[in-house]
């Protein structure tokens, strides 16, 4: 009876074949550490590695290359830290844009001209002492009273009903206006607002429903009546939402010239000034976005009555690159729209954070807000003289950049736009010289104490704007480093997949093919064994 395979194989194994299992077991390749490192320092594509794994050098000469690839690696390391430091301290470079911007794909400014008078005489006359309406007056003009402003509700619809009664119109003060060569009816285009200078008219503002989240909550400006214009959405990063033409507002630029920009005829009527913002007769203007409400007593220009002026415009455009948004509002200083959290207004803005800032730091701090403020609640309070000095103090604070106790830290919006004008002024003379003006139907004796003239227009139809973008992307960051490290140690991404492969996968596949090998060993001396047992059995 022949034994079973499974018996021979379970018998111990002595003699000659025992002896030929222990020499190929001595004979199967095992990867050490030292060298898998010499068979990487030979195969790979860094410089100067091959001559360090290179058995029939000198020590001498192994140890040579040896210090000289630390080096190169501190050297590398070292300007590597430079363009990293140079990344994260600048990323961000503002430059004049390779683009030109055509006029007709921004708006004409928008135009506030307030009369420096705050009050007409015959409003003001008709109000009886002692009465609320009085107080609101007094307060407007900073005037005293006999009225206990401690009964002072401050309700923001009687403030709105008397600044609106008391004040100049806009139809009495626009007494004529043309855009683009055409002549409109001025009620049409300009609109009443309310700004710090009191009741002022806008030309070439948006609409509210694109300028405020919530026009029923305290809204500063009064729809224009029977409007035979659309309006359309306009924001500086998105620019016009739809098709501008010559029926719809805010207007395109329409060209270049006096002719192709705003004439209007301003009507002072100094004979009904009551109180005055300044200490003279005239208009106050300013151009400003027509996403935003201007500041008139701080940074309007003076229109003096009884002269014709010429406004000529240069926009300051403000773009940024999309690529920058990844990189922190802090490290580019700028917000972009999606970034906005603004309550009142819904076009993000540096002016427009600012005044929604102050609104909210009087309301916290005073109980109350200025007319003319965002109405950040619909009940908030109006402002009284009794408030003057909490206010006063707080809008100092504001002012004061020093300070930061009471601060808007409001960045800019990385797209925005602002105005710049250049002013020049003369004489106005109606009658004494055949002027072509045909919008003048006054006397010269009486256009040189109320009436103003004034062109705005724009000189250039191509503006380049300033534009935001990587000053070092991760693209150029990236060429950075590998060009360091090429130039110094001959490195690149197959360098890397070389040390992942002998840190991995050639000792795993080594050490598979080991256990492989030991096993084919043990095979074939079980087979030789076998063979030499059943042939002395036979």
């Amino acid at each position: 009876m022949r034994p079973s395979n499974e018996r021979l194989f379970r018998r111990p194994i002595h003699g000659p074949s025992s002896k030929l299992l222990q020499f190929d077991e001595k004979k199967s390749p095992k990867v050490t550490f030292a060298e898998n490192f010499r068979e990487y320092c030979l195969n790979t594509t860094l410089h100067g590695l091959k001559y360090i794994g290179t058995v029939s050098l000198t020590t001498v000469e192994r140890c040579f290359f040896f210090v000289s690839f630390i080096l190169v690696s501190i050297l590398s390391i070292y300007f590597i830290t430079n363009v990293y430091q140079k990344w994260q301290s600048t990323p961000i470079i503002i430059g004049l844009s390779p683009k030109a911007t055509h006029i007709r794909d921004i708006p004409f400014p928008a135009v506030t001209i307030c009369n420096m008078n705050q009050a007409t005489r015959t409003a003001a006359e008709a109000i009886k002492p002692g009465t609320l309406e009085k107080a609101i007056l007094n307060s407007i003009c900073s005037l005293d009273g006999e009225f206990n402003m401690t009964n002072y509700e401050g309700k923001w619809s009687t403030v709105r009903k008397m600044l609106l009664s008391a004040t100049q119109p806009c139809h009495s003060m626009v007494e004529a206006c043309r855009y683009a060569q055409t002549t409109y009816n001025c009620q049409h285009i300009f609109r009443p607002v309310l700004t710090d200078e009191g009741l002022c008219c806008t030309f070439n503002s948006v609409d509210s429903s694109f300028l405020l989240w919530n026009r029923t909550n305290g809204g500063n400006r009064t729809e224009l009546p029977d409007n035979p214009f659309v309006p359309i959405e306009w924001t500086p990063e998105t620019g016009f939402v739809g098709e501008a033409n010559n029926s719809t507002f805010p207007r395109y630029i329409a060209g270049t010239g006096a002719n192709m920009g705003l004439t209007v005829v301003l009507d002072a009527n100094v004979k009904d000034y009551y109180c005055s913002s300044t200490s003279s007769y005239g208009f106050k203007l300013i151009l400003h976005n027509p996403t935003e409400t201007p500041k008139m007593a701080e940074y309007a220009h003076y229109i003096q009555v009884g002269t014709e002026n010429r406004i000529v415009v240069t926009p300051r455009i403000s773009d940024a690159s999309y690529l920058i948004r990844k990189t922190s509002q802090a490290t580019r200083q700028c917000v972009f729209a999606s970034e906005a959290n603004l309550s009142y207004f819904r076009t993000y803005s540096r002016n427009n954070c600012e005044m929604e800032c102050e609104a909210r730091l009087i309301q916290d701090n005073c109980g109350c807000v200025l007319y003319y403020m965002p109405k950040l609640q619909e009940d908030n309070k109006i402002c009284s003289k009794v408030d003057a000095g909490c206010y006063e103090k707080i809008r100092s604070s504001i002012a004061q950049t020093a300070s930061n106790t009471l601060s808007c830290s409001c960045l800019p919006g990385c797209f925005e736009i602002s105005y710049s004008i250049d002013r020049s002024s003369a004489d106005l003379c109606v009658g004494k010289f055949m002027v072509r003006e045909n919008l003048l139907h006054v006397n010269d004796s009486y256009a040189r104490d109320n009436i103003a003239l004034v062109y705005i227009f724009f000189s250039e139809t191509y503006f380049r704007s300033f534009s935001k973008g990587e000053l070092i992307g991760f693209t150029e960051f990236l060429s950075n480093v590998g060009g360091l490290l090429g130039l110094f140690m001959g490195f690149s991404l197959i360098s890397l997949a070389e040390v992942i492969y002998f840190m991995t996968l050639r000792p795993l596949f080594a050490k598979r093919k080991e256990k492989a090998d030991r096993t084919n060993q043990e095979t074939v001396v079980r087979d030789r064994h076998f063979n030499t047992v059943y042939n002395n059995m036979v």
